[in-house]
């Protein structure tokens, strides 16, 4: 009968072991899962920014080509493409409106927020690529050529042409521009697990970062790489 008696106490003992066991290993994971997780996602670096050649491209990150009747198509470049992942594209001009250099033409919205793209050039208004505007998926996958969003009746070609860049220069300056928006994300948001902990190694850039930061940060993103004053 002790026999018995010690033998249960000691089948008890054990028992009670297992349950603390399976309790404490699940704190360990609910704990775990309570951590911030890291952001995962398709990533960019300077050399994978899309620049081809033959087109003109503004320090505002738009693109121009000429037509043979004057005309000008202007498009957003691959690097908003790229930081921006843009959703909905607002026209702030109608086809017929004058436009100034430095004047807003475009909303570019992205997880709610959105962010001004300004025009360029002096000019009028022609057209509108009304396709492109109801389905920005196409802009994503190639946001040149074809892809363009207005096309302008330029008031002085001459005038703006200096103005612009073109060729090997075009490569260079996209890849001044990885640079310079790495820093403004380093001072806009020190935590890796916003902009990509890749990004600290000296590397690389979560596509669509933008979506991830605030009102405040993305004002000051369009002030030092979209506005052209």
């Amino acid at each position: 009968m002790v026999a018995l008696f010690v033998l249960l106490t000691f089948v008890l003992i054990i028992s009670i072991n297992l349950i603390v066991t399976k309790v404490r290993e699940k704190r360990i994971s609910v704990f775990e899962e309570t951590q911030p997780e890291p952001v995962t996602g398709t990533v960019f670096s300077k050399e994978s920014i899309y620049v081809p050649q033959g087109l003109y491209y503004s320090r505002g990150h738009t693109w121009l080509n000429f037509s043979e009747d004057g005309k000008i198509k202007l498009g957003i470049d691959d690097f908003i493409n790229k930081v921006l992942k843009p959703g909905k594209i607002s026209p702030l001009k109608a086809d017929g409106d004058k436009i100034s250099k430095g004047e807003p033409i475009f909303e570019v919205f992205a997880n709610g927020r959105k962010v001004k793209i300004y025009s360029p050039v002096d000019g009028i208004i022609t057209s509108l690529n009304k396709s492109i505007l109801e389905n920005t998926q196409l802009l994503r996958e190639n946001p040149y050529r074809e892809n363009w969003l207005i096309e302008i009746e330029p008031a002085d070609v001459k005038e703006i042409l200096p103005s612009f860049k073109i060729g090997r220069e075009v490569v260079n300056w996209m890849k001044e521009e990885v640079n310079r928006f790495k820093d403004l994300l380093a001072h806009l948001s020190p935590k890796p697990s916003l902009v990509g902990a890749t990004l600290y190694d000296g590397g690389n850039i979560v596509e669509g970062v933008l979506r991830m930061l605030d009102d405040s940060s993305l004002s000051k993103f369009e002030e030092e790489f979209l506005k052209l004053s």
